[in-house]
């Protein structure tokens, strides 16, 4: 299991948004941008049924997630890891209750079990820079 520093953990939190790559059959990178929450094991985020990237996941799990800022100081956090798809049940409403806290998005277009799912990203590798 993955530790992130203290500096990571609070960066993490800080940005809202995050790329994520999954890998697709022919073995191509897609990259999306998404809104992110961070519990300081997991990042979630929510996708739709008809994205890329779920139907990626649903045949390889690897997934890469950049949490980056570059400007007169590049801020990074690279992680690689396993997505794990939530649709229902006790981590899905508690990962559902991370991202609606996060972000009026959510608030303001609240879906329920069953209908997007939830990815939690377990992180595997990472590293970071400039933190």
């Amino acid at each position: 299991m993955v530790r992130f520093t203290k500096k990571e953990a609070t960066f993490i939190k800080s940005r809202p948004e995050s790329r994520v790559a999954t890998v697709s059959e022919k073995g191509w990178p897609q990259i999306s941008t998404v809104i992110h929450a961070f519990d300081g094991k997991y990042l979630y985020f929510a996708t739709d049924y008809d994205t890329k990237k779920y139907s990626n996941l649903l045949k390889n799990n690897r997934i890469g997630v950049a949490i980056d800022v570059y400007d007169r100081q590049p801020r990074s956090v690279l992680v690689q890891g396993k997505a794990m798809i939530l649709e229902e049940g006790a981590q899905f409403r508690d990962a559902y209750k991370l991202l609606e806290r996060r972000h009026a998005y959510y608030r303001a277009n609240p879906f329920k079990e069953g209908e997007a799912p939830i990815i939690k990203v377990l992180p595997i590798r990472k590293v970071s820079a400039g933190l």
